[in-house]
């Protein structure tokens, strides 16, 4: 009787989760009450406070179920990353996987940064993938290595793959496709020599 209880609550949790993101993928902002999700998951709005407190420990929950379902189908870890051939083959598991996850992929890009972003854990994962990144680029000035990665991991991102392909219409495999092209040519590029330099685009600007 216990492992049944422990089953409907989980089931319950998730439906309220998966009404959650869509609420959010079908409004495309924030603007909704816990009763609406607990009318779209068919549960009592009871249940959804028994489950989470407050908005924001939902919004929170539905971040952590998103990183949960990433790992699950095998999303990599930016801490296993050590070569610019694992960044790129990561960056194309990752585009797949926020396809196949779909609606809560797009419920999350949509989520202001404020809420996506109060993970510790998600913050640390993005500090490590900016210093593999500017690793990259050994010959390159400490602080240009530094912006051209920050740079670089916001074309990686969550949010590049949702405007991409749900609002631009490109195919998850073209955008796999140019990313991963557009980052080996950066990272390339900065390490040729060819770095951004204000004085020489205000010299070529200037008739």
């Amino acid at each position: 009787m216990t492992d049944l209880r422990t089953r409907q609550r989980d089931l319950a949790r998730q439906s309220i989760l998966d009404a959650c993101a869509d609420l959010i993928t079908e409004r495309r902002h924030l603007d909704f009450a816990m009763r609406d999700v607990a009318e779209r998951a068919g549960v009592s709005l009871r249940t959804v406070y028994n489950h989470f407190a407050t908005r924001e420990d939902l919004l929170d929950a539905l971040g952590q179920d998103f990183d949960d379902q990433m790992a699950e189908r095998g999303g990599p870890d930016a801490r296993d990353l050590r070569s610019g051939d694992d960044l790129l083959a990561a960056v194309r598991t990752n585009l797949r996987l926020f396809d196949e996850l779909d609606g809560i992929s797009e419920a999350i890009a949509q989520m202001p940064l404020a809420d996506v972003g109060r993970h510790a854990k998600r913050a640390e994962r993005t500090r490590i993938l900016v210093d593999h990144l500017a690793g990259l680029m050994p010959n390159v000035p400490a602080d240009d290595a530094h912006t051209i990665a920050v740079v670089l991991r916001h074309l990686l991102s969550h949010r590049s793959w949702f405007w991409l392909t749900r609002e631009y219409g490109l195919d998850v495999d073209e955008v796999a496709d140019v990313i991963t092209w557009a980052t080996a040519t950066l990272v390339a590029a900065a390490e040729a020599g060819d770095l951004p330099s204000p004085d020489e685009l205000t010299q070529e600007e200037t008739p």
